[in-house]
């Protein structure tokens, strides 16, 4: 598979730098994906939807360090899951017995309803942070890393880490009450 993204890349030193990328970040990348969809077929196909945008967007990512990379393939292996989990979520199907009644769930859906909007409103407001509030938050509590692989993965030291986010949360927290949410 790996060939088919090494031909979307038009320099020789492009394709070993994605090559070393690929082997040095699969599988830390489909141990992302795995914890967002819970099967690991589905975290190899956003592994596999995460390196063609990486190979699509190449020359734009090769051009930051190598930390700044490694964080920007946890980010878009994550979008990749999420958007694999929707999907599934979309076409998944539910039989029904012709005997058998559904319990009256109106009141779980307008909860589920009110829940994802306002989940969508704290990734918005996380999205609306400065980058480097944004992305220790991200890093740390989406993708789930410790605070020693989010200092690694943006090239600073985990004090800083735990400065930026204690800094990230009490700002992100201040954005939710202007908006009305709370936390």
């Amino acid at each position: 598979m790996i060939s088919v993204y090494m031909a979307m890349l038009d320099e020789p030193e492009d394709r070993v730098l994605f090559e070393h990328a690929y082997k040095r970040y699969k599988n830390k990348m489909i141990a992302i994906a795995y914890n967002i969809t819970d099967n690991y077929h589905d975290a190899e196909e956003a592994v596999s939807c995460a390196f063609l945008k990486i190979a699509d967007n190449f020359g734009k990512l090769k051009e930051r360090s190598g930390q700044e990379r490694a964080a920007c393939y946890c980010v878009i292996v994550k979008n990749c899951a999420y958007d694999i989990l929707r999907a599934r979520n979309r076409r998944r199907e539910i039989p029904l017995d012709e005997d058998e009644e559904l319990p009256d769930k109106s009141s779980d859906v307008s909860d589920e309803v009110l829940g994802d909007y306002g989940y969508q409103r704290v990734v918005e407001a996380i999205r609306s942070l400065p980058e480097i509030y944004a992305q220790t938050l991200y890093l740390q509590n989406v993708t789930g890393l410790s605070v020693k692989e989010t200092a690694a993965a943006l090239g600073v030291s985990e004090a800083v880490v735990r400065k930026r986010s204690e800094r990230a949360r009490i700002k992100l927290r201040e954005l939710l009450d202007e908006q009305g949410i709370t936390v």
